[in-house]
């Protein structure tokens, strides 16, 4: 089967690891600013052009579409009608937020449709089959990751934050956290022009804020520090950093969350979304970082084999549609 992967977005790791699996196409369709809502009426429609040029240059048999934005599936959806090609739908979180809840009649009515519906956990999947769709829980394959550029961190006990300055990411609690840790150096990633400059005064001086780092050079920053970290103030969403730490075999600090705990359960710090609970979570990372360590290679071992049990499940799904 000929699989094509699309996403409405510069970048997409977690379609760029499920192309690399299935040895498929990916492209990144883009135009014009990213997650700028006022660009939106133009972006969609060059980027539904180009898609549907790249669905039938490709003939696709398969096509495999990040949502959101619905306008994607929308135009994978259309392309399909004609090709008689199916379509496969990899739900994101954000799917699920308010924001959206005015195309739920749309997304309701595309996920009927899609062959299948791939969200993260129990959760999303119950949601989705109660519109009427087929639901399949994928986590990460866990592939490993490129070495990247070589990244320089300071002597001592280093730690990346995977940030995006998105509103359920507490980054201030990290500051908190980091000004009670002045041995521990804090590695904070995210485009740091989505904040005022006021938000930077006052730093502590074992905090550097990267700003946006190609990923060569990000990739080269989770090689080189000791520990990951993620936070969110949302539950049953599937931290993509923390995917990245167990591919790099890093231990985690991640946000206390029941989904978190089952998916990430071993080699993973888990703390409360404040500056205590953030501190006193590095304090047992450094404590108990050889255990943890090891254990991180354990958990990405397991991960890896229940990921090939449900690509296997996702491939029958496929070629039983296709028969």
């Amino acid at each position: 089967m000929r699989w094509t992967f699309i996403a409405w977005a510069p970048q997409s790791r977690r379609s760029e690891v499920f192309a690399r699996t299935f040895s498929g196409n990916l492209y990144c369709v883009h135009y014009l600013k990213f997650r700028a809502p006022l660009y939106a009426p133009a972006k969609y429609v060059l980027q539904a052009l180009s898609t549907l040029q790249i669905l039938f240059k490709e003939r696709a048999q398969v096509v495999h579409v990040q949502n959101p934005p619905f306008f994607c599936g929308l135009t994978a959806y259309l392309y399909c009608l004609v090709s008689r090609a199916q379509f496969v739908f990899d739900h994101h979180s954000a799917v699920f937020l308010p924001t959206w809840d005015w195309a739920l009649p749309i997304h309701k009515f595309l996920s009927r449709r899609a062959t299948t519906n791939i969200v993260t956990n129990q959760h999303w999947a119950d949601i989705v089959r109660s519109w009427g769709g087929h639901a399949l829980i994928m986590g990460d394959p866990f592939l490993d990751l490129p070495p990247g550029e070589k990244y320089r961190v300071k002597s001592g006990f280093n730690i990346a934050v995977v940030n995006t300055f998105a509103f359920d990411e507490p980054i201030e609690v990290v500051l908190a956290a980091a000004s009670d840790l002045p041995d521990v150096n804090f590695y904070i990633t995210g485009n740091t022009k989505r904040k005022p400059a006021s938000f930077f005064e006052n730093i502590p001086p074992n905090v550097t804020f990267t700003g946006f780092l190609p990923d060569a050079q990000y990739l080269g920053l989770l090689r080189a520090v000791d520990a990951i970290g993620v936070l969110t103030t949302r539950n049953y969403t599937l931290q993509l950093g923390a995917c990245e730490a167990v591919s790099a075999q890093k231990p985690i600090l991640i946000s206390d969350w029941p989904f978190l705990r089952e998916f990430f359960s071993r080699g993973t710090v888990y703390v409360s979304n404040d500056g205590d609970g953030v501190r006193r979570g590095v304090e047992k990372m450094r404590e108990q970082y050889d255990t943890l360590a090891q254990e991180v290679k354990t958990l990405r071992r397991e991960l890896q084999d229940k990921w090939q049990a449900q690509l296997a499940e996702l491939e029958a799904l496929v070629q039983r549609r296709h028969n």
